[in-house]
């Protein structure tokens, strides 16, 4: 799907936004995540994150191209959940 359609889909808050942001930017998301957290289920966990996150920001946002916008998300999301994971390490 075109990445105007799912901005479209997303600003009309339909259902299957979120599973056309999964089929087209999902497995790189995922790799992404998994590159810094270097765990499966953190890396999951973080990549359904994202989709929120994005769900969130669009609208007012409306992003051309969507592609960075959406990787430089999964990329502050998956930054974010490591800071954390370090912090309560070394609350230990």
């Amino acid at each position: 799907m075109e990445d105007k359609k799912i901005v479209q889909l997303l600003f009309a808050r339909a259902e299957n936004a979120i599973s056309e942001l999964s089929t087209k930017f999902g497995k790189q998301l995922h790799r992404i995540a998994y590159n810094i957290l270097e765990n499966q289920s953190d890396a999951e966990e973080c990549t359904n994150d994202t989709y929120l996150a994005l769900w969130n920001a669009i609208p007012p946002v409306s992003p051309d191209p969507l592609a960075p916008y959406v990787y430089r998300t999964g990329i502050n999301m998956a930054l974010k959940r490591r800071g954390y994971i370090e912090t309560q390490r070394k609350k230990r």
